[in-house]
């Protein structure tokens, strides 16, 4: 008994029905709801399933289609092709101009975007801190910090600098990094063992990975030039064997240091002058043990630093806001520019992001807002 040949028709039918009722799903979606990565994944994917759908069935049916094309009516006029393009062109030129009923239904689902994102950033917890030291006469502002999916103990400063990149002065920098009190030491029990991914995310018990040990006596033996190289190298202290690393903190940065927030944050600041009226705010963030495919323990072995006891992994990255005070609107969102060394080596800033994955996921999102007067 002969099998049924395969029915391409009947599969492109149902593939483009199905692709459109997914593509229909994600588009109401997309309109109603805040973004959601794997909302616009799925309507990317199935959006270029589609159009390969759609250039089969163009092959498959190519002579009908110049049927369709030709006038087989009375007239010496085929008003099909004729009607199809001129409402497409109609409804481009519309959305073109901006066309008032279409405008108000595009705004009517940036309400109900803006609302839907309201109720989640309502059920967000925030910790608030106010780091203000009295020696500070410069411009109050307010830095939100929501955290990521991958945000679990990481390492981060947020200072000012000028355009030409002279650092002005911390705003907030976690206590670890500022008196160099990085205490824990932790040691692989497996030297052999290789790490491509957060061992701490496995699910494996750590015990049976590490072993801890409280040792504050050799605390500056496990300096950390790879945490946040470009802030340290902007603030350009030294520890007495050469790194750029400071041994103890400062009066500025004990003004300025604090407990690592494991949690959103509100900090309320001030800077300790009057600033210029353009200038950056950057904020550098590193988190030990985040492994990834690119990043593992065993791509730089003969790094001292990377390949050391820091787990450094995948290097910090930095966010950036350039600051001009003559703007009417007194807030700046940090965007990503890029990576620090992984081993700490220099300050630079390299733009490229591409071998980091869940380094890049640490910030959801900080913003930064400035304020007249004085509290």
């Amino acid at each position: 008994m002969k099998s049924n040949p395969i029915r391409w028709r009947s599969f492109i039918s149902l593939s483009i029905f199905l692709g459109l009722t997914i593509l229909f799903i994600s588009s109401l979606l997309m309109f109603l709801q805040p973004h959601q990565e794997l909302v616009a994944l799925l309507h990317t994917i199935f959006g270029f399933w589609l159009l390969l759908l759609l250039l089969w069935h163009i092959k498959n049916n190519l002579k009908p289609l110049k049927t369709y094309l030709r006038n087989q009516g009375p007239t010496r006029i085929n008003w099909v092709p004729l009607g199809s393009l001129g409402l497409f062109v109609l409804l481009l030129f519309l959305v073109y101009l901006q066309f008032g009923p279409f405008l108000q239904f595009y705004r009517w689902g940036q309400t109900l975007r803006a609302a839907s994102e309201s109720e989640m950033d309502q059920q967000q917890t925030y910790h608030l801190r106010k780091v203000q030291p009295a020696i500070a006469t410069g411009e109050q502002l307010t830095i939100e910090f929501r955290k990521g999916p991958f945000f679990m103990w990481p390492q981060y400063a947020i200072w000012l600098e000028t355009l030409d990149g002279k650092f002005i002065q911390p705003l907030y920098v976690t206590g670890k990094l500022a008196n160099n009190n990085f205490s824990n030491k932790v040691t692989r029990k497996d030297p052999q063992r290789v790490f491509t991914e957060n061992p701490f995310t496995t699910g494996e018990d750590e015990n049976e990975i590490f072993e801890y040990q409280w040792d504050t006596a050799s605390k500056n033996q496990r300096m950390r030039p790879e945490s946040l190289p470009v802030f340290l190298h902007k603030l350009g202290l030294t520890s007495s064997g050469g790194a750029m690393v400071p041994e103890s903190s400062t009066p500025e940065l004990d003004a300025y240091a604090g407990a690592t927030f494991l949690e959103n944050f509100l900090l309320s600041t001030r800077a300790l002058a009057a600033l210029p009226e353009q200038f950056r705010i950057r904020m550098e963030i590193n988190q030990s043990f985040d492994f990834n495919q690119y990043y593992s323990s065993d791509r730089f072995p003969d790094d001292k630093i990377y390949s050391g006891n820091g787990f450094s992994a995948q290097p910090s990255v930095i966010y950036e806001a350039i600051v001009d005070r003559r703007d009417r609107d007194p807030i700046y969102i940090l965007k990503l520019i890029g990576q620090g060394h992984h081993s700490g080596r220099d300050g630079e800033v390299n733009p490229d992001t591409s071998k980091l994955t869940t380094a890049k996921q640490l910030i959801d999102r900080v913003i930064v807002e400035f304020h007249d007067g004085v509290e």
